[in-house]
């Protein structure tokens, strides 16, 4: 890790000083340092990953990245541009970002999501904040359902609060239980808080096969288009995009 890079570089100088200062007096100028670098959040994410500590997110890179690495999918590109930019330029969203991508395989889905997780952390995909499941790999079997959806709640719920700029992608929903979907729900809605913790910073990305009529597929639909009624209402726009 970063931070430990840093600590191992600043032991390294010991030896050039240890024959100058007593072992104690060493050790308490070193414990007051870190404890200076770690008290001081500015410094400390010089070295390590923070929470949405990235440059601001700009407009113009993301559409730079979508431009150069995304093909043929000019609608999707507008879409997702002016979805992901618009809420992160909001300081008090009223819910949570939620983004539906949804095409055949191979037309960008995941690539997509890779973009937008790293236009926002450096880390993208392998940053702490950025959390992947995928249905047919989490959540494999269908007996276990009741501990899945124990499992994803406290996962998101226990990410969120640590960080509340934390992103989760659901690969293919086509292939995921409907009650894994209904465990999901309760984060998405125009909630100020669930269960003490507030949602409304976090970003949700949902990705998926189009036409899978295979299990949970129509209650995807379904939820979708309840979600797009719920947005029309509060003024807002479903964030469901087509990949061709």
């Amino acid at each position: 890790m970063k931070l430990g890079r840093a600590t191992l570089a600043l032991l390294l100088l010991v030896p050039c000083v240890v024959r100058a200062v007593e072992p104690i007096s060493l050790g308490l100028a070193l414990a007051g340092v870190l404890t200076g670098y770690i008290s001081y959040p500015r410094l400390y994410c010089l070295f390590a990953e923070c929470c949405g500590q990235k440059r601001s997110l700009s407009r113009e890179a993301l559409q730079k990245d979508l431009d150069n690495k995304l093909f043929g999918q000019h609608l999707a590109k507008r879409v997702i541009l002016n979805a992901v930019s618009g809420f992160l330029s909001n300081p008090k969203p009223k819910k949570p970002l939620t983004l539906s991508l949804h095409g055949w395989t191979g037309t960008g889905k995941n690539f997509a999501s890779k973009i937008i997780a790293e236009n926002i952390y450096e880390g993208g995909l392998n940053s702490d904040y950025v959390h992947l499941f995928v249905a047919t790999l989490h959540f494999p079997h269908a007996s276990n359902i009741t501990l899945y959806k124990d499992q994803l709640q406290m996962w998101i719920r226990g990410n969120v609060s640590a960080c509340a700029r934390s992103i989760f992608i659901f690969d293919e929903m086509d292939k995921m239980h409907a009650g894994l979907i209904d465990a999901i729900k309760p984060f998405l809605d125009y909630y100020d808080v669930v269960d003490e913790v507030s949602y409304q910073k976090a970003i949700f990305i949902f990705l998926r096969g189009r036409k899978d009529h295979r299990r949970g597929s129509g209650f995807l639909e379904k939820w979708e288009a309840e979600r797009g009624d719920q947005a029309q209402r509060h003024g807002a726009r479903p964030g469901r995009v087509g990949l061709q």
